[in-house]
């Protein structure tokens, strides 16, 4: 399906943002500060100590590169874009930008008596983007059919139920979070495999 310049704009610009979010996690990992003398496997135990920084890291990572996979397999719908689906794509791009920020504020918190906010406020940024996703798919479905695009209506239905029942599942990962932080992470970490399957599968989804 050809696309207009426009179109490919708004997918350099994503691209770009996607590529910023996901450099931007790796600051939720530190550096270790040296030590005040010569201590036996402090390097070590200092590397190690920082295993929730690596967990939160590792699905933030898989999860925003795979939803700039679905952002690609959205936007080769389109034949020409419209001003509402560039005003709905940056939104959509704004929680991508912060999920650094909870990535690190989980990795520092995932032990603390208050977790269960760090851990609400990393699901719930998933919970945004996918509800920004549910948005421009839909639009995008409505501009094309304005626009007169043909589609395998079957292939379009089957997709929409597919982001409709992601946003259901990181919802539920959110009211996790208030009752048990790790399960919350866990939840969000089969989320991305989730989210993966049909990629692995060589699916055309």
């Amino acid at each position: 399906m050809p696309q207009s310049r426009e179109t490919s704009r708004i997918e350099s610009f994503s691209d770009n943002v996607f590529g910023i979010a996901l450099t931007l996690l790796v600051l939720a990992i530190k550096v270790p500060t040296m030590p005040t003398d010569n201590q036996p496997g402090y390097l070590l135990e200092q590397l190690s100590a920082q295993w929730p920084a690596y967990i939160t890291y590792v699905i933030s990572f898989f999860t925003i590169l795979l939803m700039w996979i679905k952002h690609h397999v959205m936007f080769e719908r389109i034949q020409k874009a419209d001003h509402a689906l560039m005003f709905l794509n940056g939104m959509m791009l704004l929680p991508v930008t912060l999920v650094p920020f909870p990535t690190s504020l989980l990795a520092v918190f995932i032990s603390h008596p208050q977790a269960r906010y760090a851990a609400a406020l990393f699901a719930g940024t998933y919970v945004v983007i996918i509800g920004m996703y549910n948005l421009v798919w839909a639009h995008i479905t409505r501009m094309n059919a304005r626009q007169g695009v043909v589609e395998d209506a079957r292939r379009i239905r089957k997709l929409t139920r597919r982001l409709n029942v992601c946003f259901a599942l990181y919802l539920t990962a959110f009211g996790l979070a208030f009752i048990e932080p790790l399960a919350c992470i866990a939840a969000c970490f089969l989320l991305a495999i989730y989210l993966a399957l049909p990629e692995l599968r060589n699916s055309p989804e």
